[in-house]
């Protein structure tokens, strides 16, 4: 009793200390609102600039116009770049007279390998204007490295380390947690590689899963090998060799086996720049990050033509998600998105940009149905980001063309139905006793109280197999393949960008920048104006909204670090309804 009065006394401590915070920090930013007064001063880049490409924190496909973002406010830094200003940025900088070549400043780069891709592919474009590219890192992840490997010149503190290991892809797996809980997970599924159910049902992983991974994985890698080769002159052999003995681990190792040109201290990297760009010394040299270099672009205001870039990031949802840092991708937010531009005279095509594992399959198929429905109009051109798997696909399947990275995760055509059982837990763990008073047979489907019986099984088994049939339905009708052809390399595989190029699955491979120029290519238009959908949230109501649920879902992510995600995952899967077209989004590629 004593220990329960203490929690409730915590919790309520807790709860005090949470409105007072957030009651100071909400008029705080009432108040900054008030300084800036709703404007915003021109930015202007002085002459002999670099373009700092410093990410702090995880990339998203979009960037935030909010001024009044909580993290930012917090921390007091700046806020972070999304991936289309970072692309937008270095492929203006390329012809800005003003900048003089870019500088890659980041130890862990925190984002999926198509990302990292499209933004390397950025900067091997950018060094075709004859600009220099530096990079340099105290300790430099793999991911930091593949995107580094792509600049004239890499530096590393001589007291660093260089991480070069090769491609490991981990599960997470609860049966064993929930069998002592008293929970049982049933599961009604379509597609021997659907593994998305998995972690729910075995302990460990399946012989299809493990080697739909061990393909998937040997592609990305071997795309990672063959850039890192063409920028550092070093065989994939080598680089093999290098990641199985770890020998770069140790920095003068990197530097004798060619994987970096120097070791040295940020000052001395800083004085080389300056020397680079033309500026007087390191301490008049000039570094415009990002997000200042993305408020210095000219806006034409007489551009009357259009192209729509719909940003489709996270997990397709009914309703959003309050436990997720992610945007959630819904249908009446993505309906009434997709409508808006289909009837816009001014916009000439629309590029529907996929960064999502999949969720709900009847709102995948909402979707779907408002993208034929548009490309009837105008060219849809998706261009998939990191994931654009399972329902993913779905939303993707319908468009004129479909371009993808080739360290993309996509397919997964397979769908489940996941229903726990907590009959154990309610009634054999916690004394908890449920009585049932129904009219029909099937009155009490989908309780959580009891083992489903096998007319009910038979019932959502039945709604599995017809929602498959109309997903394979629409990816034969969308990419003008048989329903077999669809089965065969279906039934929930993944499969990275580059193979689904192969089996017909994408068009091209290429970022949102090449997915731009190929609907302003099939519209016919030359000049135009980039317009993004959703409209984002601002001023109190985008405060109001991180004062919830943001803060919570950071706050998840806090404590739980990279397991937080695993955390948020299997509260969506859980709170789900009805069939599922996702993929298994708790997988993380190191």
């Amino acid at each position: 009793m004593k220990q329960f009065l203490l929690n409730v006394l915590a919790s309520f401590l807790g709860l005090l200390l949470y409105s007072f915070v957030s009651f100071f920090l909400f008029f705080g930013m009432i108040g900054i609102a008030a300084s800036i007064g709703g404007g915003q001063k021109n930015v202007v880049i002085k002459p002999n600039s670099v373009l700092h490409l410093n990410f702090k924190s995880e990339i998203s496909d979009r960037g935030s116009n909010n001024s009044f973002d909580i993290s930012t406010m917090i921390s007091g830094s700046e806020s972070s770049a999304g991936l289309n200003e970072i692309l937008e940025s270095i492929n203006r900088a390329k012809t800005d007279p003003n900048i003089k070549g870019l500088f890659i400043d980041n130890d862990n780069l925190n984002a999926g390998f198509a990302t990292i891709n499209e933004i390397r592919e950025a900067v091997v474009d950018f060094k075709e204007s004859g600009k220099f590219v530096y990079a340099y890192a105290d300790d430099m992840s793999q991911g930091s490295y593949y995107l580094a490997s792509a600049a004239d010149k890499i530096v590393l503190n001589p007291l660093g380390n260089l991480t070069f290991k090769g491609l490991q892809a981990s599960v997470t797996y609860y049966k064993d947690a929930l069998d002592k809980l008293g929970v049982e997970m049933q599961v009604f599924r379509h597609g021997k590689f659907k593994s998305a159910v998995e972690p729910y049902i075995l302990n460990k992983m399946s012989d299809a899963n493990r080697l739909q991974y061990k393909v998937l994985l040997s592609s990305i890698w071997n795309q990672t090998l063959d850039n890192i080769s063409a920028s550092r002159n070093i065989s994939k052999e080598e680089l093999n060799k290098i990641a199985d003995s770890f020998a770069a681990f140790e920095v003068n190792q990197a530097l004798k086996l060619n994987l970096i040109d120097g070791l040295d201290y940020r000052a001395a990297m800083l004085d080389s720049l300056a020397a680079a760009a033309g500026a007087k010394d390191a301490d008049n040299l000039s570094l415009v990050s990002v997000k200042k270099y993305s408020k210095a672009k000219p806006v034409n205001f007489k551009q009357k033509e259009k192209i729509a870039v719909i940003y489709a990031s996270g997990e397709i949802e009914r309703e959003p998600s309050m436990y997720s840092t992610e945007a959630s991708i819904t249908p009446k937010e993505f309906v009434e998105a997709l409508r808006s531009v289909r009837t816009d005279e001014s916009v000439k095509a629309v590029v529907l940009r996929v960064n999502s594992p999949g969720g709900d399959a009847l709102s995948s198929d909402i979707i779907w149905k408002e993208v034929e429905l548009t490309k009837q109009v105008k060219p849809v051109v998706v261009s998939m980001g990191d994931y654009a798997a399972s329902g993913g696909y779905y939303i993707s399947c319908a468009a004129t063309k479909i371009i993808a990275n080739q360290s993309t995760l996509t397919g997964s055509i397979g769908v489940f139905g996941l229903y726990p059982n907590a009959e154990k837990l309610i009634h054999g763990k916690l004394g908890i006793n449920t009585e049932v008073v129904k009219t029909n047979e099937l009155s009490d489907l989908g309780s959580n109280y009891k083992p489903i019986s096998e007319a009910a099984g038979k019932v959502i088994q039945n709604s599995v197999e017809t929602v498959y049939s109309t997903f394979v339905e629409r990816v034969s009708n969308g990419r003008n393949m048989s329903p077999d052809s669809v089965d065969e390399i279906g039934q929930g595989r993944v499969w990275s960008g580059f193979d689904a190029k192969t089996i017909g699955l994408v068009d091209d491979f290429g970022g949102l920048t090449k997915a731009i120029e190929t609907a302003a290519d099939i519209a016919g238009v030359s000049n135009y104006a980039l317009v993004d959908y959703p409209k984002q949230e601002e001023g109190i109501e985008a405060i109001m909204k991180m004062l919830g649920e943001e803060v919570l879902a950071r706050k998840i992510n806090s404590y739980f670090g990279e397991f937080g995600k695993s955390v948020s995952s299997v509260n969506s899967i859980i709170k789900s309804q009805g069939v599922q077209a996702r993929m298994e989004n708790i997988v993380t590629i190191h």
